[in-house]
């Protein structure tokens, strides 16, 4: 571990324990970077981790595959190469995902998060929550309030004002996305808002 982590301390000064089952009886505090880079972690750790280029901080635990975060990501298995970001839906097989191909909602799961995976690999999908997504490149700012939807465009989101072009979440953040594949921060609904 680096000297960056730290235990969580309850309120009498005493580290949190109970952890989740796995080697680990305390959560760790650390960025979300320094999580990425962590290996040898058990079933049910849990670290708490922010990440520094948005201000999020997440409890995270380890399924022993991926890391995942309570109520807010599912684990499922990519068909495909994906990037954090990227808008996923079921591939035609069990458990398995790829990168959305059409415009609408039409099959979406959710978005892909904590690191980029390859084919086969476990994956971590965003379902709701403040995520990062990412979004079609344009020439005017993605502007907080407004909404997201998936694209025509592969595994990428594009902005729409109106709650009946059926979006999956809501712009948290102005921001200028010149280039597909910028990340927007948004809330993801866990249900249908329409």
């Amino acid at each position: 571990m680096s000297c960056c982590c730290e235990e969580l301390i309850n309120n009498n000064g005493e580290p949190i324990s109970g952890g989740g089952g796995g080697g680990s009886s305390t959560a760790l505090v650390m960025t979300l970077l320094e999580l990425q880079a962590l290996t040898g972690m058990n079933t049910g750790d849990l670290v708490l981790a922010t990440d520094t280029s948005i201000g999020l901080t997440k409890l995270w635990y380890y399924t022993g595959n991926t890391w995942q975060v309570s109520g807010e990501t599912i684990e499922m298995k990519a068909n495909e190469n994906l990037n954090i970001g990227e808008l996923v839906e079921m591939s035609g097989t069990d458990n398995e995902v790829i990168r959305t191909n059409s415009a609408g909602d039409v099959g979406f799961v959710g978005v892909v998060q904590f690191k980029n995976v390859s084919t086969n690999d476990y994956v971590c999908v965003a379902i709701d929550g403040v995520w990062l997504v990412g979004v079609l490149g344009k020439g005017t700012p993605y502007d907080v309030g407004n909404y997201l939807r998936p694209s025509s465009t592969s595994g990428l989101a594009s902005e729409t004002t109106s709650v009946s072009d059926e979006p999956f979440a809501k712009i948290a953040e102005t921001t200028n996305v010149p280039t597909n594949g910028g990340l927007v921060k948004a809330v993801l609904h866990s249900q249908e808002i329409y």
